[in-house]
């Protein structure tokens, strides 16, 4: 009896390890063997849309007309990463992370469809020398930093949660450095 019980025991904790190690896979056709791969693939796809936002920001300064180009081809590769963080199955039924990244980057979206557009419609204008104009465009980042940051923290705490369960140590994103070149 006493061998049965421990065997009865053991078997939730095999099964919980076997389970632990079951890759999952999404409606992307991806699989995610292990939480790294999951966390990596968010993460990867956040990095392009900063990346993206880093080279409209160095073009705007100097050049209107291009930047203003560039704009649906940002918002397209938003569109992109949304599609594919929105095919990726919860993992191990804790979505948290994924659809915080999802808020993130429809945020992403909307800046280029709509507050980027904005901003560089009032530059190529002649607005920014205007009173008028630098104060909508100042609005306009104002808002945006707001909305940004709380995001922001809502993806690194989802992150952080991640990590933390599964026991993964976070390293410092190489793109923090490009971004602070900015500010």
């Amino acid at each position: 009896m006493r061998q049965l019980l421990r065997a009865a025991l053991l078997l939730p904790g095999i099964l919980f390890l076997f389970a632990c190690k079951q890759p999952v896979k999404g409606r992307n056709g991806i699989t995610y063997k292990t939480p790294a791969d999951y966390n990596d693939y968010i993460i990867s796809r956040q990095t392009r849309l900063i990346k993206n936002i880093i080279a409209l920001g160095r073009v705007a300064g100097d050049y209107v007309d291009s930047a203003y180009g560039m704009l649906d081809t940002c918002a397209a590769d938003a569109s992109r990463a949304i599609d594919e963080i929105k095919g990726m199955p919860p993992y191990r039924e804790d979505s948290a992370f994924r659809d915080a990244a999802v808020r993130s980057f429809s945020f992403y979206k909307k800046l280029f469809d709509e507050s980027y557009k904005r901003i560089l419609a009032i530059r190529q204008q002649g607005g920014d020398d205007t009173e008028e104009g630098s104060r909508e465009i100042l609005d306009i980042t104002d808002q945006v930093k707001r909305e940004e940051e709380v995001l922001d923290k809502q993806l690194h705490n989802a992150q952080t949660s991640f990590a933390e369960k599964y026991h993964m140590k976070m390293r410092p994103n190489t793109i923090q450095k490009e971004i602070d070149k900015q500010d």
